[in-house]
């Protein structure tokens, strides 16, 4: 059983920890503004979403994915898999042709057709109560696809383990949320050597500008501060 090398927990209670607190950061930001508790809450009301996002992080690799409801992230539809050397392009093509074949299905539930077939049915069924023409045409506009991050989870896990000790104790120095140690996870997988499309470099993902704004130093050094 992989456990997490700084606190030894197990893989799963290391992912599911870290996944609703980063959702708690990203639909609470605007609360915690004005928020004098001095630890994050972690509301019942995203525990459908975590559910959805651990399974997303702990249970598919980058060749699956799912094909899921837009609204309710606890409806999906069906897990894909694709062969380790499949092309973004190839694996887009497969997604679409599947997309629109579960479109089509929810479509035709839509207009109140009884003669189902047996996937149609299966359809159905995992509506349960929420079943309805009006329920039906509305998921047929939000059929979305999410590709599954296991294995990069578990890599930036990894390396989380050589930040962590410092994070946690500059976090603690500046009476930060430790929390926000995890942000991390979301911005670069603890690689401090990547960078994203637009220039954004480092663990914390600094634009150049944000860090010449609030980082010391070089544009070298602010890079490898980032």
């Amino acid at each position: 059983v992989w456990k997490h090398p700084v606190c030894q927990c197990t893989g799963d209670a290391v992912i599911r920890r870290i996944i609703l607190t980063l959702l708690s950061l990203t639909m609470l930001l605007p609360v915690f503004a004005h928020a004098a508790e001095d630890r994050i809450p972690h509301p019942p009301e995203l525990q459908r979403d975590v559910d959805f996002w651990i399974r997303v992080y702990s249970e598919i690799s980058t060749t699956e994915g799912f094909l899921h409801d837009e609204r309710d992230l606890s409806l999906v539809y069906r897990k894909l898999k694709f062969n380790s050397d499949v092309t973004p392009k190839a694996r887009r093509d497969a997604v679409d042709a599947e997309r629109l074949k579960l479109e089509a299905m929810l479509k035709r539930l839509a207009t109140g057709a009884t003669d189902l077939s047996g996937e149609e049915q299966r359809l159905v069924a995992i509506f349960g109560t929420e079943a309805s023409s009006t329920r039906f045409s509305e998921a047929a506009r939000g059929v979305r696809f999410q590709l599954g991050q296991s294995d990069r989870f578990r890599e930036g896990l990894e390396r989380s383990g050589t930040w962590e000790s410092h994070i946690a104790q500059t976090f603690a120095k500046l009476g930060l949320p430790p929390e926000l140690a995890a942000l991390p996870h979301v911005e670069s997988s603890f690689d401090p050597t990547v960078y994203s499309k637009v220039g954004a470099a480092g663990l914390w993902q600094f634009m150049p500008a944000t860090g010449r704004l609030y980082l010391s130093g070089t544009e070298s050094e602010v890079r490898a501060a980032a």
